[in-house]
């Protein structure tokens, strides 16, 4: 293999003859000195001389791209290269282009998405940006910042109420059918999958962009399912809970739902249920749930909260219950005995007891 040849200096470079390269000011002696490569330093240097005369120029566009693929978590560099773009008016096209192939590695750069966003505001179009999330998600199902830039773009290009946008109704309304469709695939893939689980409870409820009193309706029966399927997966019930918190609708209503994931008789055979509100339960789940016995005991506190003012013996039945319910999670949740301890007691002072 031949040699790579020796790195020249952008000093000596022609086309950049007429720029005096600015060194870091380091202290006299530092303690710690960065290990900069050859490379990165003369770089360096070169764009402060670049920025110390305020040039925005198509070497400029060069110089940074040079940069960001050395450093992509250098915020100034990313800053001044937008600058350049918009004051020179370059092919944003293209630096969409460049944004594509940077993302695969480095999804967790805020730089890459803080920069992608300022490039689509200037060119106010939202043609590339839920296909460009959806692969990028396809590297990682659970990136946060692609899950955030997703939903920034949802609500800026097709806000359901219209805003800013040029996108027609019809257009909206399909986008946001489209994310109930692309989360149902991600869960089918993954069902823990806990960032599929918000962005379905955002599209749902917090968008404004789904309408009806089917809606809660078929998000209850949605997570019932996956929770027959998987009963002690923490993003299913999180995201039930959700959907009560949002409707004000009590915990006890799911009672009947929730009791033969939580049943005890479940560890044998011959009595292990096969079916709850109507939803099959396969095989492979695993019961007794933890979780489930957990909602049943938080909707225990509940009950006894309410019947506290009308009916205290009431009340302090449901709180033991209640208490009951949280020590017997120590067996299956050994790691958190303190804490469970500790809902057991406070369930029972809810009441006064």
């Amino acid at each position: 293999m031949a040699d790579e040849a020796p790195y020249v200096p952008y000093a000596q470079r022609p086309e950049w003859s007429d720029l005096e390269p600015i060194a870091q000011k380091d202290a006299e002696n530092p303690l710690v000195p960065i290990a900069y490569t050859e490379k990165y330093r003369d770089a360096m240097d070169t764009f402060r001389a670049l920025v110390h005369a305020g040039e925005k120029s198509a070497r400029g566009i060069e110089l940074t791209e040079v940069l960001i693929r050395l450093n992509p978590g250098h915020y100034s560099i990313w800053a001044y290269r937008a600058e350049i773009l918009l004051e020179t008016k370059a092919d944003l096209s293209k630096e969409l282009d460049l944004m594509d192939e940077l993302v695969k590695e480095h999804l967790k750069s805020y730089q890459v998405w803080q920069h992608r966003r300022s490039i689509v505001l200037a060119l106010n179009s939202s043609d590339r940006e839920i296909g460009f999330t959806t692969r990028a998600l396809s590297f990682d199902a659970k990136n946060y910042h692609t899950w955030a830039y997703r939903q920034w773009a949802l609500c800026h290009f097709f806000a359901p109420s219209g805003g800013d946008t040029s996108a027609s109704k019809e257009n909206r309304e399909e986008v946001w059918k489209g994310e109930i469709e692309y989360v149902d695939r991600l869960l089918e893939e993954d069902v823990r999958n806990n960032s599929a689980w918000n962005h379905r409870y955002f599209v749902a409820f917090e968008s404004g962009a789904e309408k009806g009193d089917g809606i809660v309706e078929r998000e209850l029966k949605y997570v019932k399912t996956k929770l027959a399927l998987s009963p002690n997966n923490p993003s299913a019930w999180s995201y039930l809970r959700g959907i009560l918190k949002f409707t004000s609708t009590p915990h006890s209503t799911l009672i009947p739902f929730v009791s033969p994931l939580a049943s005890l008789s479940s560890a044998t055979p011959s009595t292990r249920p096969t079916e709850t509100d109507g939803i099959p339960i396969p095989a492979a789940a695993e019961l007794p749930a933890y979780l489930a016995i957990e909602f049943l005991a938080d909707a225990c506190v509940e009950q006894a909260t309410k019947l506290f003012s009308t009916a205290k013996s009431e009340a302090e039945e449901k709180s033991a219950e209640a208490a009951a319910l949280f020590r017997s999670l120590i067996q299956y949740d050994p790691i958190r005995t303190k804490y469970w301890e500790y809902r057991a007691t406070e369930s029972v002072k809810a009441v006064g007891a």
